[in-house]
């Protein structure tokens, strides 16, 4: 009797532990833009060596293979997957427009039709390129936000892979839809959830699949 209840005890320990770690690992979850785990609960992800999820300035999924790319502060660039940022490409250089540095983006996507990753900064300035050129195919030009929103207001941004249109998610729990240069040409902001126990300050980047359009969020531990 004695030997089952120390068991027991055990096993309730070693499972609220277990619980403890879960919530407080780095986490993504997959959904809609108005809801970010309609599709798929909270799951794992692990970072690249030496880099922590505060390190991370921005986030965007290739339209064409669905491969997550990685921005850092550092000036660095990783490839992988969404629960293994660096599965498919360790970290190399990316460049930022003349004048620009990696504390001024605010949001990253890539486009589904041709994989362009666009960038825009806290200056009101978008720019195209690669991701490691990001201004090869275009340089900084200005764009607008809806009204009442600012440029510190943006938490992340993504592009739709079957229409490129550009989301931007906002700290006031609203989100919106428009092109590159006019964030809420499709649709003014509208109101988005949140997985149970996350925070809005929480999110450390976002991208949309080019595959099927669902919202991949990723999150810092608390």
């Amino acid at each position: 009797m004695k030997r089952l209840l120390i068991s027991t005890l055990l096993a309730t320990v070693l499972g609220s532990t277990a619980g403890m770690a879960a919530v407080q690992a780095n986490s993504v979850s997959s959904g809609r833009s108005n809801d970010l785990d309609k599709y798929r609960a909270l799951y794992n992800y692990t970072i690249t060596a030496g880099k922590t999820a505060s390190d991370i300035v921005g986030m965007g999924i290739a339209g064409s293979n669905d491969h997550v790319y990685v921005w850092y502060k550092d000036g660095t660039v990783s490839s992988g997957r969404s629960n293994d940022l660096d599965k498919y490409r360790q970290r190399y250089r990316y460049s930022l427009p003349t004048g620009k540095t990696p504390s001024d983006i605010v949001g990253i996507g890539i486009a589904g039709s041709n994989d362009h990753v666009y960038v825009w900064y806290k200056d009101g300035t978008v720019s195209s390129g690669t991701s490691r050129d990001l201004d090869k195919y275009r340089t900084p030009y200005n764009y607008t936000l809806p009204p009442g929103k600012s440029f510190s207001d943006i938490v992340a941004m993504g592009i739709a892979g079957s229409n490129d249109h550009v989301y931007a998610w906002y700290r006031d729990g609203k989100v919106s839809s428009g092109t590159s240069n006019n964030l809420d040409k499709y649709r003014a902001p509208y109101s988005y959830t949140l997985p149970i126990g996350t925070q809005i300050n929480d999110i450390v980047g976002m991208g949309i699949a080019g595959s099927n359009d669902h919202v991949y969020t990723w999150f810092k531990n608390p």
